[in-house]
C-alpha cells in the first residue's frame, strides 16, 4: 500500500503543520520541527515490502527528533537505514553525531532517542527493518548506529545503489517481486553491517554463528522437519546453545521460523498467480501441514484469516 504525503495545494501558512501532522501519522513517534522561517515543501512516499517499510522524502529544512518521552509513548523495534541522496544531514543517536553528504548510509535504531536534522533541500530514502529480521546481536550494531557510512566501494556501494533504485521504482515493486525484494534488501543491510563490523573490531563468533543458522532457515523453511534439533545437529551446537542464541535477540527458533514462514504464505497468498492454488497447498508448500493451526497462527499474526488476507490482497492488486 503506497501513502503520499505533500504541501502541494497547501496554503503556504500551512504547509509545515500539514506536513508535520502527515508524517507524525507515517513514522509514529516523531517531533517535526521547521529550522528556518522560509515557505516550506515537502513530498514524501512510502510503501511497504512484507515487513519492510520504505520511504522517499524530498523536502526543505527541518529536523525530526524521537525523544525519550516519545520512545515512551510509542514502541518500536525498528532499524532505520537512511540514504542521503541530495543535501545535508546531521544524524545524533546516543552522542554520537555524524554529518551525511549524498550517497552516505547511516543506520539508526528506532528504540531509542535520535534526531536527523536537514539545514537545506534535501531528498533522503529511508528504510524501516524489523529489529529482529537482522542476524546481529543489538549491542554490535549499536556501535555503528549514527556513523556515516560512505557508499562508493565496497557493499556500502551495493546498498545505496539499491536503495537509490528501489525509492525510485518502489511504486511499481508489486506481487511476489516485493517479497523477494524485501528478502534482498535485508540481506544487503546485513552484508554492511557484518562489513563495516568486522573493519572495526573481530566479528564475534555468536554473530557468525547466528548468521549461518538464519541462512541455514531460510533456506530450508518450506522442510516440515525443520526443527531446533535438526538446526543443531547441522551446526554442531546444542539444542540449548542455539536457544541462547536467539534468546540474545529476544527471540525463540520455533517462534522465528513460524514468522518467516508465515510471511512466506502471505507473500503466496498475495500473489495473483498463485489464486488457484488452495489455502492449504501454500500453506504445505511453506512446512505447515495443520490446516487449523496454519489459520489460527495466520490470523494471529495478521489479524484475519488466510482466507479474507488473500481476498482483500487480491481484490486490491485487480484494482492497482
Amino acid at each position: 500500500m503506497r501513502t503520499i504525503v505533500t504541501t502541494d495545494s497547501v496554503a503556504r501558512a500551512d504547509r509545515f503543520d500539514h506536513w508535520a501532522h502527515e508524517i507524525s501519522r507515517m513514522f509514529t513517534g516523531l517531533d517535526t520541527r521547521p529550522v528556518t522561517r522560509a515557505p516550506f515543501h515537502g513530498q514524501a512516499a512510502s510503501d511497504q515490502f512484507g515487513l519492510l517499510h520504505l520511504s522517499s522524502i524530498s523536502a526543505g529544512p527541518l529536523q525530526v527528533r524521537r525523544t525519550a518521552r516519545l520512545v515512551a509513548q510509542h514502541e518500536e523495534d525498528f532499524y532505520k537505514v537512511a540514504l542521503q541522496v541530495k543535501g545535508t544531514c546531521v544524524i545524533e543517536q546516543d552522542g554520537v553525531c555524524s554529518t551525511l553528504g549524498a550517497g552516505d548510509i547511516a543506520i539508526c535504531d528506532t528504540s531509542r532517542p535520535y534526531s536527523f536534522t536537514y539545514d537545506a533541500d534535501f531528498r533522503t530514502v529511508l528504510m524501516l527493518v524489523p529489529r529482529p529480521m537482522l542476524p546481529v546481536r543489538p549491542d554490535a550494531v549499536r556501535s555503528l548506529t549514527a556513523r556515516r557510512m560512505t557508499a562508493d566501494s565496497g557493499v556500502g556501494a551495493v546498498v545505496g545503489s539499491f536503495l537509490r533504485s528501489l525509492g525510485e521504482q518502489s511504486r511499481d515493486c508489486k506481487g511476489p517481486a516485493a517479497g523477494s525484494l524485501m528478502d534482498g534488501a535485508v540481506s544487503l543491510v546485513t552484508a554492511l553491517v557484518m562489513e563495516k563490523l568486522a573493519r572495526s573490531a573481530p566479528i564475534a563468533p555468536q554473530d557468525a554463528m547466528m548468521l549461518c543458522i538464519r541462512t541455514h532457515i531460510e533456506t530450508r523453511l518450506s522442510a516440515p522437519d525443520l526443527t531446533p534439533d535438526s538446526i543443531a545437529e547441522a551446526h554442531g551446537i546444542s539444542r540449548r546453545y542455539l536457544f541462547k542464541l536467539f534468546a540474545a535477540q529476544d527471540l525463540t527458533v520455533a517462534g522465528w521460523i513460524r514468522t518467516r514462514r508465515l510471511e512466506r504464505c502471505a507473500r503466496d497468498l498475495a500473489n495473483p498467480s498463485r489464486a488457484e492454488q488452495s489455502i492449504s497447498m501454500v500453506a504445505a508448500r511453506w512446512g505447515l501441514l495443520d490446516c487449523r493451526h496454519f489459520s489460527r497462527v495466520f490470523k494471529a499474526e495478521y489479524g484475519e484469516t488466510p482466507r479474507d488476507f488473500r481476498r482483500r490482497a487480491l481484490d486490491g492488486a485487480t484494482r492497482s
